[in-house]
């Protein structure tokens, strides 16, 4: 069986992780990562904001109650 990805998140220039999928996801509904925010995960060739990754955009009904991802 595979490794879980190993996913990471921009702060400004500093770089956060190696941090799996579920985590990733919590800091998205605490607010810390945000549409705008780069993330990558092994496998991707380049950084992308996290509003295009799928597997990162938030339910419709979740994203309700994120200020930041309402306007997506």
């Amino acid at each position: 069986m595979p490794e879980p990805a190993r996913w990471y998140h921009l702060q400004g220039e500093r770089q956060i992780g190696p941090i799996g999928l579920e985590s990733i996801r919590e800091l998205i509904l605490e607010g810390v990562v945000e549409p705008d925010t780069y993330v990558w995960a092994d496998g991707m060739p380049d950084w992308l904001h996290a509003r295009d990754v799928p597997a990162l955009v938030p339910p419709e009904d979740v994203r309700a109650s994120l200020p930041t991802w309402q306007r997506r």
